[in-house]
């Protein structure tokens, strides 16, 4: 304690300026006296030191270096003190605080630990979302006028490389072009969910997209097309059509030529991509007691459309969704090329029903053969699906209802 002539001033330890004995303090561990602008309180026992002296942010309080050293947990990930407990990350070697852990880590309940990237062992990984994550939605155009965008959901599995997978695939979240989630459908493995994009953007823009999915297939030998569990679904924007007759149009195209779908899809599935969903209701010949006709409950294309919550989620074409109808009958893939073409498809399959007259659905515009010739007349603008169609579909079998040879 420093003293001046004035037997009531002192000086303050920290900043040397004179005080007097109202405006000083006595420091907790000496009989130091400081000013109350140097003067620093533990939140916690409430000692008085200076602003010389160590002091921690605990859980936004300020505490002295002995409360700190005693009662709080550091965190090598927010690298801050808190009361949280100290949780132990297994593949970093550190601790976390239980917010850090809780939002950065994977808990494994069958090993009782925690990873970052998630237990390879037990198949868990951070960057993979819940089957309900729903981001807002980020659209890809080359044109600024677009309505018509399609998303693109591949499921996959990868029980040998679970986690590293799933980083490797995660890269594209950041980029705004798809993110991963859960399927409670498949063994060990998840969706890749695309961010909406156009024909043009897909084709000519979204190279890193198929680059990934390229190196998930090569690299890290994710399977799809080999599996009974996995499938690609297309969803396609509702605003990218001119209205409900244009989507009864593109459903009567595609339930009309199942077997040219299904060909092209790479499957036929009674359980997750149903034909017989959508039939026009028909008198069955009997009558009921009160001698009125009885009609088969069969649901039409425009009850489909417009109460797509009444009909089959795992249907050829998926109504269900307020924004799109999601065309689900393509095999599982990670091959950009056959994904390429189901886009092309998908895309095909709405411009090629867009301005078609009902004169024209009569005679027989919506049959196997007035498509594929539609097809094969843009091949500059589907050149993917023109190379698989020429590949797996006989030029002589093009007459609408007929088998389509693989």
């Amino acid at each position: 304690m420093i003293e001046t002539e004035d037997e009531s001033e002192f000086t303050c330890v920290v900043c040397a300026t004179g005080i007097n004995a109202d405006d000083s303090t006595t420091v907790s561990y000496n009989d130091d006296k400081v000013c109350n602008d140097c003067m620093c309180i533990c939140e916690r026992c409430e000692d008085i030191g200076t602003e010389n002296d160590d002091w921690c942010h605990v859980d936004n309080e300020l505490w002295c270096q002995s409360c700190t050293e005693n009662n709080a947990n550091w965190c090598d990930s927010c690298e801050s003190y808190s009361t949280d407990s100290a949780v132990y990350i297994e593949d970093r070697g550190c601790y976390w605080c239980e917010g850090c852990a809780d939002n950065n880590a994977i808990y494994c309940e069958d090993c009782n630990q925690y990873n970052e990237s998630g237990c390879s062992d037990c198949n868990n990984s951070r960057v993979i979302h819940d089957y309900s994550y729903r981001p807002d939605p980020v659209f890809h155009s080359t044109d600024k006028n677009e309505r018509l965008f399609f998303g693109i959901e591949v499921e996959m599995e990868s029980s040998r490389n679970y986690a590293e997978s799933s980083e490797y695939a995660h890269q594209l979240e950041a980029l705004d072009l798809a993110y991963l989630k859960h399927d409670g459908s498949l063994n060990n493995g998840f969706e890749l969910v695309t961010h909406p994009m156009s024909h043009d953007f897909y084709k000519n823009e979204a190279m890193h997209l198929f680059t990934v999915l390229e190196g998930l297939r090569n690299k890290y030998k994710v399977a799809s097309w080999g599996t009974t569990t996995c499938g690609v679904h297309i969803h396609i924007s509702r605003t990218g059509f001119n209205g409900g007759a244009h989507m009864h149009r593109f459903l009567n195209l595609i339930y009309s030529n199942q077997a040219f779908y299904e060909t092209l899809a790479g499957r036929s599935s009674s359980r997750w991509a149903r034909f017989d969903d959508v039939m026009q209701s028909s008198w069955d010949g009997e009558r009921d007691e009160n001698g009125n006709r009885n009609y088969k409950t069969w649901r039409s294309f425009k009850e489909k459309i417009e109460h797509g919550r009444r009909s089959d989620r795992y249907s050829a074409v998926n109504t269900q969704n307020q924004a799109t109808l999601e065309m689900r009958i393509f095999r599982g893939t990670t091959k950009g090329d056959t994904i390429k073409s189901h886009i092309d498809l998908a895309h095909a399959s709405v411009e090629y029903t867009r301005i078609m007259s009902v004169k024209q659905v009569k005679e027989g515009g919506l049959s196997t053969d007035s498509f594929m010739t539609y097809i094969e007349s843009h091949a500059d603008l589907y050149p993917e699906l023109n190379e698989r169609m020429a590949r797996l579909i006989e030029p002589s079998v093009r007459l609408n209802g007929q088998k389509v040879s693989a």
